[in-house]
C-alpha cells in the first residue's frame, strides 16, 4: 500500500496508509499479510487502496458479496462513514439487496442494460406497499375465498396470506368472521421491503 501510495504521488504516503487504514478499521492488522487476511479485510484492503488520495467518487461491485453477518455489519459501518465523513459518494452494485436497504440513500434499479427506475430511499419507501398478512386453519381455501374479492392475493414464504389492496386488518377479518365465518388465528399489517419491489418491477417487464 505504501508502494501505491508513493505511486499516486501522496505526499507523507505514510501518514495516509495510516488514515485510510483506520477508515476501513484495520489499523490494527497492518502487518498482516494479505494471505492471511479473511474475505471481509480483503474486500475492505481494497477499499482502502481505493481511497487513498481522497477521492471523490468510490464506485464498487458487490462489495458485500461472500460476507458473514459481522463482515457485513463491518463493511455496512465502513461505507456509512465514507460518505458521512470523507465527502466521497459511493456507488454500489449489488444484489444484496436487503443489506442495501440498511444504508443506501438512492437507487437505481437496471434491468436488461437500461435504467428502468431511480429513486431516494424516502420515495422507496413510499412507493413500498402495505399488506395484510393473515393465518387461517384452511389456508388453501380462504386464499381462494380472497382471492374473489380482492385484487391481488397470495401466500408468502412464511406461509402468511398476503392481500395488497390497501384495506386494514379490521376489515379484513370482519369480513372473514361475518359473511364467511372463518375466524383468523394470526393476523398483522407490514410493507414489502427493496427485494419484493425489485421483484415486482422485474415481474412487470416480463
Amino acid at each position: 500500500m505504501m508502494l501505491q501510495a508513493a505511486n499516486l504521488g501522496i505526499e507523507n504516503a505514510e501518514e495516509e496508509v495510516r488514515k485510510v487504514l483506520k477508515i476501513v478499521h484495520m489499523e490494527g492488522s497492518a502487518s498482516n499479510k494479505y494471505k492471511n487476511c479473511s474475505l471481509g479485510m480483503k474486500q475492505r484492503i481494497g477499499i482502502a487502496f481505493a481511497l487513498l488520495g481522497n477521492p471523490t467518487l468510490l464506485i464498487l461491485d458487490e462489495p458485500i458479496n461472500g460476507l458473514d453477518a459481522d463482515g457485513m455489519r463491518i463493511m455496512r459501518e465502513v461505507l456509512t462513514d465514507v460518505t458521512k465523513n470523507y465527502n466521497c459518494t459511493v456507488v454500489i452494485s449489488s444484489h444484496i439487496l436487503g443489506e442495501l436497504e440498511k444504508i443506501a440513500t438512492h437507487y437505481g434499479i437496471v434491468r436488461g442494460g437500461k435504467m428502468i427506475a431511480e429513486m431516494t430511499a424516502e420515495e422507496l419507501n413510499a412507493n413500498c406497499r402495505t399488506y395484510v398478512a393473515l393465518k387461517v386453519k384452511d389456508m388453501d381455501k380462504v386464499e381462494k375465498l380472497l382471492a374473489q374479492k380482492y385484487a391481488r392475493v397470495e401466500t408468502d414464504e412464511e406461509e402468511y396470506i398476503r392481500i395488497y389492496d390497501g384495506v386494514q386488518a379490521e376489515e379484513v377479518v370482519a369480513y372473514l368472521y361475518n359473511d364467511l365465518n372463518i375466524v383468523v388465528t394470526e393476523i398483522k399489517t407490514s410493507k414489502i421491503g427493496l427485494e419484493e419491489y425489485y421483484i415486482d418491477l422485474m415481474k412487470e417487464g416480463r
